[in-house]
């Protein structure tokens, strides 16, 4: 119970705080990114100034000008006169259709209140403009003017595509990763020790108390001994009167559901401490379900219960398990079907096979099992029964039917029957 505890402590906590750190980093990838992408900006900018300043010079070609930057900085460049004609285009090309990005650039810089560019008579940089592409691709543009020493105007149209987040992270990617495994790491060794501590002394309070419990189970073994014995006593030496006798046979059912209270806690006990060994030979399944169709006949028959078994149509496979834990599990299912069951109401034993388990199911059509109760019914001392009105059951067989299957590496379960009542099952694999 405490491992599970422990387990689920642990990923929890592992979890969480991952999850700040990770909001961390990513906050700090953000930051990055947005600084970058700002540096960017500002050396656009004081690139095209360049070449603005370069541009003024009439003794240097367009070309001569525009070109290194082109080649170097990736950045597109049209120049055209006053009356529209394209002096100068760059070759280079984007994701995106120049055209388009171009009429995308000029509604961008008509939308700024910015100064006429015909009106201009210097050079003139109106600023930076952001843009969209159509596959998922951003851009910066300049538009600006030009005047060069002659006193020619032109018009210049500067383009240069955004990187990428991952083009701009790439290079801090792998510390931040690296950063982020580190911290895991960190996490699941500080997590481990703090609750190791934490669990110590409840483990240590619980570990006290099972071995109080296998103890004193043991103790109480021999006294119950004693008392069915001299019980025994005392009823035949009764001369058959009536209220001793009477007495005598309380005493003895009270020390039988002792007994059987006791053996339980035994079983659960060495369950918990690890001691209970397993007697595992080939067992024979049809020959066990009609030990246990002969066992229980009797008791369904006084009780008015008819007992149906629908496994002897199938020819079963030899299975490596303990046979004793195999037939107590199944003996648990048919006393809680017989206990929640009333009087003419059919319980039936059925058995499937298929390729990978064997899975054997009695199915009861008593009062079933409430959604309320559902998640619990496998627990330890649970009992769905709050008045305890039914004194033979201490909230123990469904939990020791759920320990022996893990250690036969089974599966238990319950589920509805149609036509009303509850069904329990239990899953053997095939090949253990």
């Amino acid at each position: 119970m405490l491992e599970h505890l422990y387990k689920k402590l642990h990923l929890i906590f592992i979890s969480s705080i991952m999850a700040t750190i990770t909001v961390i980093i990513g906050i700090l990838c953000k930051d990055f990114l947005d600084n970058e992408r700002k540096n960017d900006s500002i050396f656009f900018e004081r690139l095209s100034m360049l070449m603005l300043y370069e541009l003024e010079n009439p003794e240097k070609s367009p070309q001569a000008v525009i070109w290194p930057y082109e080649d170097d900085h990736s950045i597109f460049a049209m120049l055209k006169d006053t009356r529209g004609n394209v002096i100068y285009q760059s070759s280079l090309t984007f994701p995106t259709d120049i055209t388009f990005l171009l009429r995308q650039f000029t509604e961008k810089a008509n939308e700024g209140s910015v100064t006429a560019l015909d009106q201009a008579m210097t050079t003139t940089q109106n600023g930076i403009l952001s843009f969209s592409g159509c596959s998922h691709d951003n851009y910066w543009g300049i538009p600006a003017t030009v005047v060069d020493k002659n006193g020619t105007l032109f018009y210049l149209s500067l383009l240069q595509r955004q990187k990428a987040p991952f083009e701009l992270i790439g290079r801090q990617l792998p510390l931040y990763i690296l950063l982020w495994f580190l911290s895991l790491f960190s996490v699941v060794i500080a997590s481990r020790f703090l609750l190791k501590h934490a669990i110590a002394p409840t483990e240590k309070v619980l570990k006290s108390q099972k071995s109080f419990i296998a103890s004193a189970s043991h103790e109480l073994k021999a006294p119950l001994a004693v008392i069915l014995a001299n019980n025994d006593k005392i009823n035949r030496s009764s001369g058959g009167i009536p209220d001793i006798q009477k007495a005598a046979n309380i005493i003895d059912a009270e020390t039988m559901r002792m007994s059987k209270l006791i053996k339980d806690m035994l079983l659960l006990a060495s369950s918990d401490s690890g001691t209970r060994s397993l007697n595992k030979t080939m067992v024979n399944i049809d020959t066990l379900l009609i030990l246990l169709y002969e066992a229980y006949e009797p008791v369904c028959h006084r009780k008015g219960m008819p007992l149906d078994a629908d496994f002897m149509d199938i020819h079963f496979p030899l299975l490596y398990t303990d046979k004793e834990c195999l037939f107590q599990i199944l003996s648990i299912f048919m006393d809680n079907a017989i206990s929640h069951s009333k009087t003419q109401a059919p319980i039936q034993i059925k058995a499937i096979l298929s390729r990978k388990s064997v899975t054997i199911s009695v199915i009861d059509h008593g009062q079933g099992i409430s959604a309320e109760d559902r998640p619990y019914i496998f627990d330890r001392f649970y009992c769905a029964d709050k008045s305890h009105t039914d004194k033979s059951h201490f909230g123990l067989g469904l939990s020791i039917a759920k320990e022996l299957a893990g250690f036969l590496s089974a599966d238990v379960g319950a589920k509805d029957t149609e036509s009303g009542g509850a069904t329990f099952f239990l899953a053997m694999p095939l090949r253990p």
